[in-house]
Order: C-alpha cells, then structure tokens, then sequence
C-alpha cells in the first residue's frame, strides 16, 4: 500500500509543478512572451549561454535535428544580431558559433526575470516551509546530479 501512496503523492506533486510552470509562463509579464524567437532559436541561444562557442555539428548533436535546420536557425539568430560566427583556430575548415554581446544580455534578462518572479514566490512562504523547500531541493539536485553522473 505504501507504493501506492507515493505514486499518489508524486503525481501531486507532478500535477503541481505543471500548474506552476503554466502560471509563470502566462504571466503578461514573463520576458519570454515578448521575445521574437522560436523555441528552437530560444534552445540554441541558451545552449551557446552555457559555455564555450560551438561548431555546427555540436548544435546539431545537441538538438537532435539536421545540419540543414542548425544552418538555418544560426542564420536568423544571427540576423537578428544574436549569435555570431568565427574560424575555428583549432581547424579553419569548422565555423564556431558564440552568443554576441546582445545574446547574452538577453539570456540574462530572462534568467533575471524568472529568478526575481520565483524569488517573489518565495517571499510567500513562512520560513518553516521554506526550510522543508531548501532541504527538498538539495535532494532533488542530489538526485539529478547523480542521474547525469551515471548517463556519462
């Protein structure tokens, strides 16, 4: 029976998450709403956000899809003055792609804005639910963490 409980509790848990995330993303407020990209640009601008520049053949591992698509989505991004492309030093033959100046800020307008509208959320609760919360998601990062550990 006690298996039956948690499955119970993690669907709640589930179901409340998603209410959540459907809140913060309808909010007229939310930077994202406002941003002319579509969510493949969007994946592509945050996975150059995360570290070095990029060739194409990375982005095309990254997200799955065909050179093709990666080819066309950089284009935009770049006509949009968002990403920018350079040689390789490594090897002249590779372009590298990297988020420009204005990609960047722009990724952290929105990092920004969803930590200052979470952190409001926050604020709501007392500090004994915020206690139990700190210490829940430090166990589920330990779980995540540990979860990319053993995919590597």
């Amino acid at each position: 029976m006690r298996d039956a409980e948690k499955d119970r509790l993690v669907d709640q848990v589930v179901q409340a998450q998603k209410q959540l995330q459907r809140h913060v993303a309808s909010t007229y407020s939310n930077p994202l709403l406002q941003v002319n990209l579509t969510m493949q640009q969007l994946k592509v601008l945050l996975m150059l956000s995360m570290g070095e520049a990029r060739s194409s053949q990375e982005l095309t591992r990254g997200l799955g899809v065909g050179p093709a698509t990666v080819t066309g989505l950089v284009d935009r991004l770049a006509a949009q003055g968002l990403v920018g492309r350079r040689e390789d030093p490594q090897d002249r033959r590779v372009r590298l792609v990297e988020p420009t100046e204005s990609g960047r800020a722009l990724v952290a307008k929105l990092e920004a804005a969803g930590t200052n509208h979470f952190r409001g959320l926050l604020e709501t609760l007392d500090t004994e639910d915020l206690v139990a919360l700190n210490r829940i998601v430090g166990r589920l990062t330990e779980a995540a963490e540990a979860e990319a550990g053993s995919a590597e």
